[in-house]
């Protein structure tokens, strides 16, 4: 077991890889299949809004790569071709027929290696994480297991990173299979111990000033650290880099992501997030414009929240309402941003948008209100 943590500056020889990365069309495919694909398998485990969160942003491709180059042991990172990564099964079957279900998991071939693969698993983890490894030789078999299944002579490497929150940095060394284990009358462990090695992010120990990587990990990090480590109130400071991304629709979602979470976070501390604290903060990321769009966006978030608990309550299981209840909150973010831009909206344009059901071609909307100078431009936009 060991700890490896690692700061790279944004100078760094591995900055220019990223954006090498960018520019592949490849890895923008596999980014929208990733979503499409974790989504289908998000596991049903309601009230772990951290769990959750982390899923949700690492299983953007770039994201994830991201933090890798930053933050995972450089050794390995180096062994890897990461410009081939991409998203693997989170589903695996053990040998008795039990469903094993995990975070995060990529493939990725090994460099110089035709028939060799790499199976990263991505697992987050609170303050206390006793049972990880157990945890982690259980996936590890189950994936090897279904290897076997497909008829593969050579299984995979698999590669474990736990990222680690809580209040304080962990001391002391790292959980091992070996703990949970029988020992004789002098301590002494008996039989075979079949131990797991892992990697680990203890993210209390980091300098939430001082974090690594693009706008979208270091935005992604600090607010999970601020979440977890009972600095709630500090969460627009954290929010600051996503000033610095360029691409207006990423922007729109990843403060949507970020403030959804936000909001839960502070229901789960029996706290109230404030209109005007969530205003305040996006007054240092946006101009005025997109400060607006921004802001009607939180609106909803909390109105759609408030809404959803609500129908749970009362009807809990009924998806196709649920559904039909995000749609019309997706379309109801689109018209009014568009109202507070353009004042008026032609009964034609307003019955398109409610005629749309797809959240991520309603959440595209979002961004071509921002970039549309003149409704008719919205309109070819919406064509």
């Amino acid at each position: 077991m060991f700890v490896f943590q690692v700061r790279l500056s944004r100078n760094s020889k591995f900055t220019g890889f990223l954006e090498q990365i960018k520019t592949s069309s490849k890895i923008f495919s596999m980014e929208n299949k990733t979503e499409e694909k974790q989504e289908q398998s998000e596991p049903t485990r309601p009230g772990n809004i951290y769990d959750v969160f982390v899923k949700n942003i690492f299983r953007r491709v770039l994201i994830f790569v991201d933090f890798l180059l930053n933050y995972a042991d450089p050794n390995f990172v180096s062994k890897i071709d990461l410009e081939k990564i991409s998203p693997a099964s989170t589903h695996y079957v053990g040998m008795k027929g039990d469903e094993r279900i995990l975070d995060l998991v990529f493939s990725c071939p090994l460099k110089n290696q035709i028939d060799a693969k790499v199976m990263i698993v991505f697992e987050h983890a609170g303050n206390t994480f006793d049972d990880i490894p157990v945890r982690l030789l259980c996936y590890a078999t189950s994936i090897w297991w279904s290897e076997l299944k497909d008829g593969k002579k050579i299984l995979s490497v698999i590669y474990f990173i736990v990222v680690r929150t809580g209040t304080q940095p962990h001391h002391g060394p790292y959980p091992k299979v070996s703990d949970w284990l029988t020992k004789d009358e002098n301590g002494q462990l008996m039989g075979f111990v079949p131990e797991i090695h892992y990697y680990v992010v203890d993210l209390p120990a980091f300098d939430g000033d001082c974090l690594c990587g693009g706008p979208e990990l270091r935005a992604a990090i600090g607010i999970l650290k601020n979440m977890t480590e009972g600095n709630e109130d500090e969460f627009a400071q954290a929010m600051l880099p996503i000033a610095e991304i360029d691409d207006a629709r990423q922007q729109i979602m990843i403060t949507r992501d970020i403030l959804e979470f936000v909001a839960k976070a502070f229901t789960a501390h029996h706290k109230r997030l404030e209109a005007k604290m969530v205003h305040q903060a996006l007054k240092s990321i946006f101009n005025e414009r997109t400060e607006n769009m921004a802001t009607t966006i939180f609106d909803e978030i909390r109105a759609e929240g408030e809404a959803r608990g609500e129908a749970r309550g009362r009807a809990e299981g009924e998806a196709r309402g649920e559904a039909r209840g995000r749609a019309r909150a997706g379309q109801d973010i689109v018209l009014t941003a568009l109202r507070k831009k353009f004042t008026k909206i032609p009964k034609r344009i307003e019955t398109s948008i409610r005629g749309m059901s797809d959240p991520i071609a309603l959440e595209s909307l979002i961004t071509d209100v921002i970039e549309s100078r003149t409704l008719d431009e919205f309109e070819n936009a919406l064509r």
